[in-house]
């Protein structure tokens, strides 16, 4: 068993709240990965379950066992440091070995363990090396091992192919997914690349700012992001986010801006400012023959050739907009063109909170009612239109 319950955990240095007020539940068996960028606190979070920070406040719990004042020694933890933190003096074996040496393990057990996790590992014949023998991906693998050796309830991983260049850093991303597969065990992974998150995680906790945004599915996180800040960090391009207003017309509830007209469903809701949320592989050059739906006016302003695709930058009522679409792209710099897009892979977010709105159906009112249905904001998390999506 290997899983980790955090509970209202924060950490804070003078002036400055690293992480605040986290709630986490990661499963046993999970491939979490911890993702933001620089600075939003997800490695002081690691060192906290590892036990190298002490919390300023909140309790880490490890298969029901408060362990939020143990030793780093005392925690069936693993950690896999950035920079390997292997001994330059020790050869592999003894890399490897070193954490059966301080359990006092007897010598003829270590060794067998040892030889298991190298072969598992592919590094049996890079036992009698030292580490500034071996290439970086090498050394990540011992690095690895050493954690894999003590047989622990959870790996904890900072970074860890940061230092590779891309085409071993693709590899290896297989290698440790391949891993996780094998030893069914918990994997806590730190990253700021989105990359190793939606290719590795079977869950992503997504932090800004020492807080916790979002935690799902790689789907679920991408296809409906929580807030503006998820929307705006996953993908590549970014989701366009376009400052817009919700109201009612002629029965239907649209979302316009500046050189944009969003019909989606027919409904009654009230007056309301948000963000509107458009991927760039869901826009596409208008067909004349289009049926009218959500469109955008855009002025092109350059297209970057990616090999297999390209991405187009364009201008709408003073802001950029992105389309990505397979190579040849239907549009050309300093040429103006319409768009469109599915009314379903449109996403809108309250523009005062920067969350995730949600269309929910109010019930048809009954023949005693004397007033039209109206639109209900339930919190101001939800935005309620009458009508059916």
């Amino acid at each position: 068993m290997g899983r980790i319950r955090i509970e209202n955990l924060s950490r804070k240095f003078a002036d400055f709240t690293a992480v605040d007020n986290i709630d986490l539940d990661i499963r046993d068996g999970d491939f979490l990965v911890l993702l933001g960028p620089s600075g939003c606190g997800k490695t002081t979070l690691l060192r906290m379950l590892a036990g190298l920070l002490a919390p300023t406040s909140g309790r880490i719990l490890l298969d029901d066992d408060d362990i939020t004042a143990a030793p780093s020694r005392r925690r069936d933890v693993a950690m896999v440091f950035q920079s390997y933190a292997l001994y330059p003096h020790l050869s592999v074996a003894k890399n490897l070995a070193f954490p059966l040496r301080v359990k006092k393990m007897r010598k003829s057990e270590a060794a067998e363990r040892v030889d298991a996790v190298a072969r598992q590992l592919d590094i049996a014949h890079l036992l009698d090396r030292k580490p500034k023998e071996l290439s970086g991906g090498q050394r990540q693998r011992v690095a690895v091992g050493r954690a894999i050796v003590r047989d622990p309830k959870a790996f904890l991983m900072d970074e860890p192919l940061s230092n590779l260049d891309a085409k071993l850093r693709t590899a290896t991303r297989r290698e440790l997914t391949d891993l996780h597969r094998r030893l069914r065990a918990t994997f806590v992974y730190v990253t700021h690349d989105q990359v190793e998150a939606m290719t590795m995680a079977t869950r992503i906790a997504l932090l800004n700012n020492g807080a916790l945004e979002q935690v799902g599915t790689p789907e679920d996180v991408y296809d409906r992001p929580a807030s503006v800040f998820v929307a705006g960090f996953l993908g590549s391009p970014a989701m366009n986010l376009l400052d817009a207003r919700v109201r009612t017309v002629d029965g239907t509830v649209v979302a316009s801006a500046e050189g944009v007209t969003a019909p989606l469903w027919r409904g009654q809701t009230d007056g309301r400012d948000v963000v509107l949320g458009i991927r760039p592989e869901h826009l596409r050059v208008a067909d004349p023959v289009d049926h009218p739906g959500v469109r955008l006016s855009v002025d092109v302003t350059s297209v970057e050739n990616l090999g297999s695709e390209q991405v187009a930058y364009c201008e709408v009522g003073g802001a950029t907009v992105c389309v990505r679409a397979p190579r040849p792209i239907a549009l050309r710099a300093h040429r103006s063109a319409a768009l469109t897009a599915d009314p379903a892979h449109v996403h809108l977010f309250d523009r005062a909170t920067g969350r995730r709105l949600e269309w929910v159906d109010v019930p048809e009112l009954t023949d005693s009612d004397s007033a039209a249905p109206t639109a209900v904001d339930h919190s101001p998390e939800t935005l309620s239109a009458t009508g059916a999506a």
